[in-house]
């Protein structure tokens, strides 16, 4: 259905060897480490492949297609800051200040918007994503509903799409409504509700069961809102389930708790992409600085994360992170045996 993505590259270094570096690598430290361990590849043909190639975030979406149903499943969307605490921010528009959940402040960094599927069969890869720059017009919330449009005109079918409060706004609901796909989103506690026609309270003073509560989120729809503690804090989360005018009734449109807790373990694969690829990957670790290397080395790292994945679904691994203590062990048996 798609063509190859993986274009010829002007230089001896390729898409397949950088983003197999940034896996084996515990550390990348630049072109010249990687040079020096091909011994027949110079420091400008690692540059050169990072400053020439172009790809885009639908040649990713089109090597994603080999391994996931489009059909059903679940499309996340989430955004992540990758530190770059000492880099010159003057020197690279694209590196900014963004606040981030891991530090609890602002930092320096480079910020991306990604779209995440999990399709039914439990596969999981990045689909799109966007570089969040703070100069330009576009929010996160323009760049999330931009990658929800061209994942859906790529061939892309989510049966729910989820994300944090941050992308739980009404314009973004009634966008995710006019799709026809149900939404999965975290709420603020201070979000209006009314279970009673003309009267509405916060979230947060709404009696919610474990089965959750019907309801009407203020200036939206009908959802099912539920309540969940974690990490000694509770959270609330609502589900919209999409129904033709004809079969809008409360039994048909309440979410259960089972389809709760399904949508909430899909969601969390976001989560845990994110720390695979700095983990994993070596998302926060280029010395490039210039804008077309830096987007180069983004793309290997999400193209890089796909090959973790795409070895746990052919059963070489059980989970990504057995593919770097595996290089471990072979290193430690090859130099102390």
């Amino acid at each position: 259905m798609y063509a190859s993505v993986e274009k010829k590259s002007t230089a001896l270094c390729d898409l397949t060897l950088y983003s197999q570096y940034l896996l084996v690598s515990p550390q990348n430290r630049g072109c010249s480490k990687l040079s020096k361990a091909m011994e027949s590849m110079s420091h400008d043909s690692v540059l050169n492949f990072l400053v020439r190639e172009d790809y885009t975030p639908f040649d990713l979406f089109s090597h994603s297609t080999s391994l996931i149903e489009l059909q059903g499943g679940t499309l996340s969307v989430d955004d992540s800051v990758w530190d770059k605490p000492y880099s010159n921010a003057k020197l690279n528009p694209l590196i900014g200040h963004h606040y981030s959940g891991k530090h609890h402040k602002v930092v320096q960094g480079i910020c991306l918007v990604t779209l995440f599927y999990t399709d039914v069969k439990g596969v999981r890869v990045p689909v799109n994503y966007r570089i969040y720059l703070q100069a330009e017009d576009k929010t996160k919330n323009d760049l999330f509903r931009e990658m929800l449009n061209e994942v859906l005109d790529w061939g892309l079918s989510p049966k729910l799409v989820a994300g944090d409060s941050w992308y739980a706004s009404v314009d973004n609901l009634k966008w995710i409504r006019r799709k026809q796909i149900d939404a999965f989103f975290a709420v603020e506690s201070d979000r209006q509700i009314s279970t009673q026609k003309g009267i509405y309270l916060q979230v947060q003073q709404a009696d919610i069961g474990q089965q959750g509560l019907w309801t009407h989120l203020k200036g939206f729809d009908f959802v099912t809102l539920f309540s969940k503690e974690e990490q000694g804090k509770v959270r609330h989360y609502l589900y919209y389930k999409y129904a033709q005018k004809e079969q809008q009734q409360e039994k048909q449109m309440k979410a259960t708790y089972t389809e709760f807790e399904k949508a909430h373990c899909a969601h969390w694969h976001i989560e845990c992409f994110h720390r695979a690829i700095k983990q994993l990957c070596n998302a926060e670790h280029f010395l490039v600085r210039r804008s077309c290397a830096v987007k180069t080395h983004i793309f290997s790292v999400y193209w890089a994360f796909i090959t973790l994945e795409e070895k746990v679904v052919n059963k070489l691994i059980n989970n990504w992170y057995e593919f770097r203590e595996k290089i471990h062990q072979h290193f430690i048996k090859v130099n102390l045996t």
